[in-house]
Order: C-alpha cells, then sequence, then structure tokens
C-alpha cells in the first residue's frame, strides 16, 4: 500500500518540507521523521481497533503464579500494544462457549483466575503494506502534526495539522467501522404497521 517514507514525505509535503528518499538519509527531514514515526505509529495504532493490527491468541499461564489476588499470569506477547478484551470458556452442551473473564493487566501481564484465556490484542503491525489508505493519511497528518512545531516553530501550521490529523482520523475510523463486521439487516415492513 505504502512505504514508510511515502508515508513520511506525505507528511512533510503538507508542512512545506524537502521530501526525502530514506528515513536514514543525513537530511535533517529524514533525521526528523525517523525519530518520531515509530512513536507516532505506535500511538495510532494502539488508541484504536484497526483491523490489520487486531489479532486473537490463546494464552496459557506462566510457571510462576501471581503472589496474591489472582491464580494464574499470563505473559502479553512483546508486539502487542494493547490488551482489547480477555475471555474464558464455559462448556455447554453445544461446546465452548465464551464469555469476559475477570482480568487485570499488570506490565507485560495478564492476572486472572482463569486456566487459560482467549485475548483479542491490538498488535504492533509494521507492515506498511497492510494499512488501510485511510490509515495512511491519519498517520501521515499524525506525524505532520508531530513535527509541525520541529520543522516551522509556527504555532498556526501545527494547530492546523492538529486539525487535519482528527480529520484523517475520523475519515479512517469510518472506514475502518464499515468492514469486517455482520450486516444486520431489519425489515421495515411491519415498522408501520401499528399506523394503519
Amino acid at each position: 500500500m505504502a512505504t514508510e517514507v511515502e508515508i513520511a514525505n506525505i507528511a512533510l509535503s503538507w508542512l512545506g518540507q524537502n521530501v526525502i528518499n530514506s528515513l536514514n538519509d543525513n537530511q535533517n527531514e529524514a533525521k526528523i521523521m525517523k525519530a518520531n514515526y515509530k512513536t507516532s505509529r505506535d500511538k495510532l495504532l494502539s488508541d484504536h481497533a484497526w483491523t490489520f493490527a487486531t489479532r486473537r491468541e490463546t494464552l496459557a499461564p506462566v510457571a510462576d503464579p501471581p503472589a496474591f489476588g489472582g491464580q494464574s499470569k499470563f505473559l502479553i506477547p512483546s508486539d502487542v500494544l494493547r490488551v482489547q478484551r480477555v475471555y474464558r470458556a464455559t462448556n455447554t452442551s453445544q461446546g465452548d462457549q465464551f464469555q469476559n473473564a475477570n482480568w487485570v493487566r499488570e506490565g507485560q501481564y495478564i492476572i486472572a483466575n482463569e486456566s487459560t484465556v482467549w485475548c483479542h490484542f491490538i498488535f504492533r503491525n509494521t507492515n506498511s503494506d497492510q494499512y488501510s489508505p485511510g490509515f495512511v493519511h491519519a498517520l501521515a497528518a499524525r506525524l505532520a502534526a508531530d513535527t509541525a512545531m520541529v520543522f516551522t516553530e509556527n504555532r498556526v501550521l501545527f494547530e492546523q495539522m492538529e486539525a487535519l490529523a482528527d480529520q484523517k482520523l475520523g475519515d479512517a475510523l469510518y472506514s475502518e467501522g464499515s468492514q469486517g463486521r455482520t450486516e444486520v439487516i431489519r425489515s421495515t415492513r411491519l415498522t408501520g404497521a401499528r399506523k394503519r
């Protein structure tokens, strides 16, 4: 979809700066983009449940249980930015059914009174080829806002980039929210039946 350099160059163009060939270039624009890219990307990824950065995983407990307050602790994978949901299984005649578990995050661990947990994670997806077009623009706008004062020392431009970042994020979230879910179809045939 877009490379890191292409995303950085969108941000630089919105700021009226010179574009770069690589984040490892020796020019000032590359150094500033490289210093901000990962932090801006991870912040944007962790704040929302992007379809390309969501993963399901089953965790088994680690050997040493918590000192108190929970039966088991589970190591969160190192690339996880946010634990979105944790479930536990209940056996029924139809097989395993899942319901919300009581859990708490402590550092890189989930503490829960379960022998196994099923988790939804938001992970650090560094493969920019998987980013949606909306996310690419949202990340470029976030980068532009995060670096505007460094490049220009112009408060008005900074505020404009913050507004642009909010707009691009809203657009991207709208697109994300309209995919990946079962559509509920409601008939309107009976809606006005009582009025007749």
